[in-house]
């Protein structure tokens, strides 16, 4: 089995894992009124960037999950599906370093959406993302 090794290879496993989520019975529901089309080439940017940091991303990700969760709350258990159905599909089509670097940095933005989506906290956004301002 070959691994992840351009941008037609990323595309393949986007595109049946949305295949498959939109199935889904856990998170389908999830994706309904989402306009995959125009999506998919985001999301084939947004895997690109991150395994050969091509700066082709520039989508405000966690936001647009932010803005879901407001509509549709989002769980932990959609979390982990997600993950399972994502790092499967991977393993379906694909094995080797860019392969295993995919799968780490889906659980790695899974634990990180998680965390930021459950944590009840009142201070804006906007102030949590600003860097601190140096004292003095």
């Amino acid at each position: 089995m070959n691994d992840i090794a351009s941008r037609a290879d990323l595309a393949v496993v986007v595109d049946s894992f949305y295949a498959k989520a939109l199935q889904d019975e856990l998170i389908g529901y999830l994706f309904e009124g989402l306009d995959l089309m125009n999506h998919l080439p985001v999301i084939h940017d947004f895997w690109e960037n991150i395994l050969w940091h091509t700066g082709a991303y520039r989508g405000g990700m966690m936001y647009k999950h932010l803005l879901l969760n407001a509509r549709k709350p989002l769980k932990l258990e959609h979390f982990q599906r997600w993950l399972e159905l994502f790092t499967q599909t991977i393993d379906e089509h694909y094995a080797g370093p860019n392969a295993q670097t995919m799968k780490q940095f889906a659980y790695s933005i899974a634990n990180t959406m998680y965390s930021r989506i459950s944590q009840q906290n009142a201070i804006p956004l906007g102030v949590q993302d600003s860097p601190p301002k140096p004292a003095g």
